[in-house]
């Protein structure tokens, strides 16, 4: 690294001296110890986490950015995961379906925001082995996460690969790529450069270097419990440019809603002990959490909706000096195939900001407040801590992060009480120091669980400044007019004083605050009571203040009129109403918005110039009136008068899925379990090996057949390893006799299973297992992590000395490795014989001989049933549905239920576990217009038989919008070929 000359840049109307460091690859992308820098210009990251593989239709990744866009994020944090791209060694594939991360970019690009790339090697992510490929997480990568040798050469090709699409959209290129991190979470325990973790990041850097990368490096420290690759800390190699600290903070709960809630107010001094040079970095603080197997879906959980939450605990990062944040999740997404770790059932929705069905939530409301002050606070970006503690206002119940910026002398102080979790209403006055002097702000009211952020000293534009302001700033826009808008709660008390303002200054106000003025030592004091919705103060020199409650506000928007992520104040048009504004522009005398909205708003906008006269919303002129004030109001409609009309599900067919449970079954073809070694580190309890990933089979339903001979048998010790909540069940020539149901505590799971002896016969018994899957483990689970073995761990016979197996086989999803349907993946589909042979496509032709049972009817006893239909929706094109299957089944059903969308395995459904039996599908892989293939798989895990008792489709919220969402998926959705079964053969997987 080395220092590059001062130079002096224009930032947000100020000029600003900034001395930065660069990596030696590229000044496009530098630092300092206050921020980052973008072609010169600071800029406060705020960044949202998004999975694009959580949401395998890249159409759609365009949607969720534009709404990041809309609500105040200016980058987005990407995963990339191995395990999506590589079903088999030396393969991957970029380029069908949503593999094609080029789009990522583009689509990330065209909405303005940064990306921050994370290719791993190792991810973690909840995703199935923290998204090592699975072909290799079955031990032959030997010491994961460090520098051996077997594992170098497996990941080494991955982030060459990737690396090099990462580097074709780095910002030097023109792309939108700002940040590359290195590996993930990986703790630094031994600052010694001899250390294999070091010589690991230093192999990881040199692999990204040679793949072309030359934006700045980072890493995220997994919490503060250890001090790891930072060069103001013990550099002694595999360091990174931008270190960065994960914080997941909450503690909340969705039973009591007074647990947890307690502020970390460590961050600022974490980061000066170790990374004093670099900006403030949480490159994952938390935007909601996981819920597991067993425990409570989302929707549920309303602490961790909280938009409070977001409200205390993302200005808390503020004042801590934070200028780089990342939550993860902002859109979590669904873990649809088999891609999930076992800590996480189907739905990834996160309880983030953005629900899983693209839905904005209160959370990403608040959270839009913040961004937007952030994106036009551009002192803010470059200060310094003058102090914090209990001893700023009267009320030592409140704490106070006190920043002054060296420079323009601006101070932002952040409020929060003391004791965060309080729910006290409390008013308090604040001392706080101005270039006018000492002053104390009156009546500063925290309602509960409430933080504000209080400015002194700020610039708005060339001719607006700040003094003070005790209501709460939500973003500034200089156009025509300079532009200032705040916020508070209904009821609570505002007060701002002008800097520098002309003598005989007099304002007038529209709405329901009642605004007076009195004169002080430092100028004009404007006051006021906030009242509810919006009031509007025209002064007299033609500045505008937009005084909104805080719910109004969440329904204001500040919509860029240029592409360059790092927004200007003047680059700006203002609307306040919609559910969503997606994109503002003028031409001549008309402003167009591009927008979603559920019910008809009223809609006003503020274009900045006054020969716009029109409004056009998603390409409709409305009726338009002009304000006394200068803005333009309108109605926005909705979607209340729309009709939305979802078929019942009727015409089922339903066809045997486990016809592997009778004995003369023909499994001739089927892959021979004979390996008596392993290269997994876990040895198995018998011979021989029949871990799934030793004969190339990883995700999914597997289904084993061993055979032994003679009538003394009188059981079988069985273990099966495939995750928590993986249950399984045996038949012993077409008998059931046992199995395991599962359990959200238990990964491997043991049963004694009991032979019926005149169900024996002299040759050649059959004793098929057919196993659930729920994931590899992450590498923090013992006690090999991501190589734990899947499959049957031992089988061993009981009641005769000498009489063992004397063979097995095994079946998984169809083609192992050979990844035939690369649109959806290898991670789609498991072994049910159903998948194998491709009933769940959309085209495939249910023979005659099919039943026309239901999942209402399910199965009488230990057995398995594939259930398929049609389907048609025919929504309005300007529709935006979120449509979901709700299933249900009555107490005690113990079964594995799997279903599948036009091809597309999307829930996963384990009515004795739970907690989800709502399965949401995007546009994309649901046909909103046109036809539509619905399966479902369920095998009943005990001889008591399983069946539905709903089985419905069902809507979210309905939205007109703007977005075009009437589109041709056909590519997403590839039919059903009638050469499946014998490709099959010639893979040598089925007969």
């Amino acid at each position: 690294m080395r220092l590059f000359a001062i130079f002096s840049v224009l930032l947000l109307g100020l000029n600003n001296l900034v001395s930065a460091t660069d990596n030696g690859k590229t000044t496009d992308v530098t630092w300092d110890k206050y921020s980052l820098s973008v072609k010169g210009e600071r800029v406060f990251i705020y960044s949202g986490e998004f999975h694009y593989q959580r949401l395998p239709v890249p159409e759609l990744w365009l949607d969720v950015f534009q709404k990041l866009r809309s609500n105040g994020f200016n980058a987005v944090s990407i995963y990339f995961f191995w395990s999506f791209h590589s079903a088999s060694e030396d393969v991957f594939d970029f380029e069908h379906g949503a593999h094609d991360i080029q789009r990522v970019f583009d689509y990330a690009k065209q909405a303005g925001l940064y990306v921050i790339a994370r290719a791993g090697p190792y991810v973690n992510a909840e995703t199935s082995a923290g998204g090592f490929a699975l072909w290799a997480a079955n031990g032959q990568m030997g010491s994961e996460r460090t520098s051996a040798e077997s594992y170098y050469s497996k990941w080494y090709p991955w982030i060459i690969k990737v690396g090099e699409i990462i580097a074709k959209n780095q910002i030097t290129n023109g792309g939108p790529v700002i940040l590359n991190q290195h590996e993930n979470e990986l703790q630094e325990t031994t600052h010694s450069a001899d250390n294999t973790l070091v010589k690991y990041m230093e192999q990881i850097a040199d692999a990204f270097t040679e793949a072309g990368i030359v934006v700045p490096s980072s890493h995220n420290e997994k919490g503060m419990r250890s001090m790891s690759w930072s060069t103001d800390y013990q550099d002694v190699g595999g360091a990174v440019n931008v270190y960065g600290l994960d914080s997941y903070p909450g503690g909340l709960s969705c039973t009591n809603p007074d647990s947890g809630f307690n502020l970390v107010r460590t961050y600022y001094q974490w980061f000066q002990n170790y990374s004093y040079t670099q900006p403030e970095y949480l490159p994952e603080f938390e935007g909601g959490w996981f819920q597991p197997w067993g425990g409570y879906f989302y929707d549920t959980c309303a602490a961790e909706q909280s938009p409070e939450f977001a409200d205390v605990y993302y200005k808390n990062n503020i004042g801590s000096r934070v200028t780089l944040q990342n939550l993860y999740m902002v859109f979590g997404g669904t873990n649809w195939g088999h891609s999930a770790t076992p800590v996480v059932y189907t739905s990834y929705d996160y309880a983030a900001p953005l629900r899983e069905t693209r839905e904005i939530r209160d959370k990403l409301k608040q959270t839009k407040l913040l961004g937007l002050f952030t994106r036009v606070s551009g002192d803010l970006l470059k200060t310094d801590m003058e102090g914090n503690g209990t001893g700023y206002t009267s009320d030592a119940s409140i704490f106070t992060w006190a920043l002054r910026n060296p420079s323009t002398r601006a101070g932002f102080y952040v409020l929060a009480h003391s004791k965060s979790s309080s729910r006290d209403v409390t008013t308090t006055s604040l001392n706080v120091n101005t270039t006018a002097g000492a002053i104390t702000i009156p009546d500063i009211e925290l309602a509960g669980r409430q933080s504000k952020i209080i400015v002194t000293d700020y610039t708005i534009g060339k001719a607006s400044s700040l003094l003070y302001s005790s209501a709460e700033v939500l973003t500034y826009a200089t156009l025509d007019v300079d532009v200032i808008v705040f916020y508070l709660n209904i009821g609570q008390q505002g007060t701002f004083v002008f800097k520098d303002t002309t003598k005989g200054l007099t304002f007038r106000a529209y709405g329901n605050s009642n605004v007076t003025s009195s004169s002080s030592e430092y100028g004009t004091k404007y006051t006021y009571t906030q009242g509810d919705g919006s009031t509007v103060i025209k002064f007299s020199n033609g500045n505008l203040v937009y005084l909104l409650d805080k719910e109004t506000a969440w329904n204001f928007f500040a919509i860029p009129t240029s592409s360059n992520p790092n927004v200007s104040p003047s680059k700006q048009i203002l609307a306040l109403g919609p559910y969503l504004v997606r994109s503002a522009s003028i031409e001549k005398d008309t402003v167009s918005l591009v927008g979603d909205n559920a019910n008809t708003t009223s809609l006003e906008v503020y274009p900045g110039n006054s020969k716009v006269t029109k409004i056009k919303w998603n390409g409709k002129s409305v009726s338009t009136k002009k304000t006394a004030y200068g803005s333009l109001i309108a109605s926005a409609p909705g979607a209340e008068s729309a009709k939305v009309s979802l078929p019942v599900l009727k015409s089922w067919r339903s066809q045997d899925t486990l016809p592997e449970i009778k004995r003369n079954y023909d499994d001739s073809r089927w892959t021979i379990c004979n390996k008596s070694t392993t290269v997994n580190a876990v040895a198995p309890l018998s011979l021989p090996v029949l871990y799934s990933g030793d004969y190339g089979y990883h995700s999914g339903t597997k289904v084993y057949r061993g055979r032994f001979d003679g009538r003394t048998a009188t059981g079988a010790n069985i273990t099966v390893q495939n995750g928590v909540a993986a249950g399984w069940a045996a038949w012993l020539n077409g008998e059931y006799v046992g199995g395991a149901l599962g359990s959200p505590s238990l990964a491997t799971t043991f049963a004694e299973l009991e032979f019926n002896t005149s169900s024996l016969v002299e040759k050649d018994n059959v004793l098929t297992i057919v196993t659930d899957y729920t994931g590899h483990d992450e590498n923090n689970v013992k006690p090999a992590g991501t190589q734990n073995p899947r499959g049957i761990l031992g089988a061993i016979l009981t009641g005769s000395d000498n009489e063992n197996f004397t063979s097995w086989r095994i079946q998984g999803n169809a083609g192992g490795e050979s990844n035939i349907d690369p649109v959806r993946g290898s991670q789609n589909e498991g072994g049910l014989y159903g998948e194998r042979l491709g009933w769940h496509l959309p085209g495939y032709t249910v023979p005659k001989s099919a039943g026309k049972e239901t999942p209402l009817d399910g199965v009488s006893n230990a057995a398995g049933r594939f259930y398929t239909t049609t389907f048609k929706l025919n929504l309005d094109k300007d529709l935006d549905v979120p449509i979901g299957l709700q299933l249900g089944a009555a107490a005690n059903t113990s079964a594995v239920v799997q279903i599948f969308m036009n091809g597309y395995q999307f829930g996963h459904y384990l009515p004795h576990i739970g907690p989800q039996t709502l399965f949401p599908f995007p546009p994309g892989i649901i046909n909103n217009r046109g036809e539509n293939s619905l399966a479902i798989s369920l095998w009943a895990l005990t001889d008591v038989g399983a069946q539905l008792d709903r089985v419905e489709l069902v809507a979210y919220e309905k939205y007109r919008s703007g977005f075009d969402f009437d589109r041709d998926w056909s590519y997403l959705q590839p039919r059903w070929k009638d050469n499946r079964g014998r490709l099959l053969v010639d893979l040598g997987k089925e007969k």
